[in-house]
């Protein structure tokens, strides 16, 4: 009798990287390069370890490159295609959006009639302002039957980033680059306790002044919300 023997499958071991991660002080040598490549065929030089990346959609990134594929999200980057590598504005933009939405959405909530309500964006947009530059943003509404009361707008300029601007109807209510962007332009270093107060101010100067303005326009009714 032929007895007839399965052959053992083949086992594969995924290949170990030998890459040194670009992290400040990171000594790893299970880097892996960015999967970022932008709108032109330009990709990422960035390789970084599984602690200093970010997977999204089953890819690895750099953490500034997995920030853009988020805030786009799937529909962004069909209808715009994905930035310059060397593009921040989508992220910043995802980012201080993230920080600021409770505040914004609680404030036009409070000032809210009651034929009105609220509607926020999810994702960051590319838009064209009124000077025709394009520019990235998210931005906050309080809206009813007729239309648009009013609209709160963060955006960077693709020529002016990491400027971030905040607009309540179109006037700009807030402008300033991040500390934490400013201080890595300049090399500077400083504590976490130094920088967390930093956060602090530069949230505190936006929220001050978006609140500010939206009470203008509830109160003055402008011409130019």
């Amino acid at each position: 009798m032929i007895r007839f023997h399965r052959k053992p499958a083949p086992t594969f071991e995924a290949p170990t990287s030998t890459l040194l991660c670009q992290a400040r002080d990171c000594s790893n040598y299970n880097a892996v390069a960015c999967a970022y490549r932008d709108r032109r065929g330009r990709v990422c030089q960035g390789q970084f370890c599984p602690r200093h990346s970010e997977s999204v959609a089953g890819a690895t990134y750099c953490r500034r490159h997995a920030g853009t594929m988020r805030a786009l999200g799937g529909g962004g980057q069909e209808r715009f295609g994905l930035p310059d590598v060397n593009d921040r504005g989508p992220s910043l933009v995802n980012w201080i959006a993230n920080d600021l939405d409770e505040t914004v959405r609680n404030l036009l909530t409070s000032v809210a009639r009651a034929d009105e309500r609220v509607l926020f964006d999810r994702e960051v947009t590319l838009a064209i302002g009124p000077d025709r530059r394009t520019r990235w943003e998210r931005s906050w509404k309080l809206v009813e039957s007729t239309g648009v009361v009013i609209k709160v707008t963060v955006h960077v300029d693709e020529e002016s980033d990491p400027l971030v601007t905040v607009r309540v109807g179109s006037e700009m209510a807030a402008e300033g680059v991040p500390p934490w962007i400013e201080r890595r332009r300049r090399g500077e270093q400083v504590s976490p306790a130094n920088d967390e107060e930093e956060r602090r101010a530069f949230y505190r100067f936006l929220e001050e002044n978006i609140t500010a303005a939206v009470h203008v326009v509830r109160v003055a009714k402008p011409t130019w919300v």
